[in-house]
């Protein structure tokens, strides 16, 4: 089995865990149960309770629904606006010079100090951290767009391709879009864990999800005050955060093992 096949399987027992999950184990994820208050693993509460009696494992659910969605939110976002703007700098117009001096300019500013103060502007919230990181993700797509965009359309069968009269956006999308897949699928899935641990640190600090909806890096900050005593609230979305790392990086080295083969 190769990486990228661990790696998928990992996510898709991980996407059945916390989609499926549910609909296996009913308990719901506010419900509070003040007899169960910081009660260790059992039959009846598998993954333990926290300082509310709430049930963590249906909290790990529910939280995972969050933090992955954000995520990958993220992640597309960031393409979407990425991927055009790079392939529009990487032309020799105005407007391309103007594009890339906006990237090189953002890229050069610290990128979780500018979210934090666009969470700090539009207040605390998982939709608004999502455009927070957002905003700060694009211009990094833009730039390796821009650059393989660039290395692509100079080369010799696109040189010929312009000789025997073919279109430049006919180039673009035969040529230069389908080349950045693979690279774009490695920095992707990449990304994809380096968000969610950023993601996760953001609702540690209370700036995202607020309660009572759960969120692996906000239960991380509610178990925090229990470690001594209850250091099994910790595990749970701590290893859930591990996982999603461990596939991020499973997908990304085999995608660049395939693009050194290639």
């Amino acid at each position: 089995m190769t990486r990228r096949s661990s790696g998928l399987v990992l996510f898709g027992a991980m996407m059945a865990f916390i989609w499926l999950g549910p609909f296996l184990w009913t308990i719901s994820p506010t419900d509070q149960n003040l007899m169960a208050i910081v009660q260790p693993p059992s039959l009846r509460h598998p993954l333990g309770a926290d300082q509310y009696g709430r049930d963590m494992l249906a909290r790990l659910m529910d939280g995972g629904r969050v933090s992955v969605l954000s995520a990958l939110a993220i992640v597309a976002g960031s393409l979407a606006i990425g991927i055009p703007v790079g392939v529009l700098a990487a032309g020799r117009s105005w407007l391309a010079y103007g594009l890339t001096q906006l990237v090189d300019t953002t890229l050069a500013l610290p990128s979780m100090i500018i979210a934090l103060a666009i969470v700090g502007a539009l207040g605390a919230g998982i939709v608004n951290l999502i455009l927070a990181f957002t905003a700060v993700g694009w211009p990094w797509y833009a730039r390796l767009v821009r650059g393989i965009a660039v290395e692509r359309l100079t080369g010799a069968d696109i040189l010929a391709a312009r000789l025997a009269g073919v279109s430049r956006l006919s180039i673009i999308l035969g040529h230069v879009l389908p080349h950045l897949a693979q690279r774009l699928a490695t920095a992707a899935a990449l990304d994809l864990g380096y968000t969610l641990g950023a993601l996760a640190g953001f609702s540690y600090l209370g700036l995202g999800a607020q309660a009572p909806a759960a969120e692996w890096g906000m239960m991380l900050r509610d178990a925090q005050m229990f470690f001594t005593v209850a250091p099994w609230l910790l595990a749970g979305p701590c290893v859930a955060i591990g996982l999603v790392v461990s596939v991020a990086l499973l997908l990304s080295s085999d995608a660049k093992l395939q693009e050194r083969r290639a």
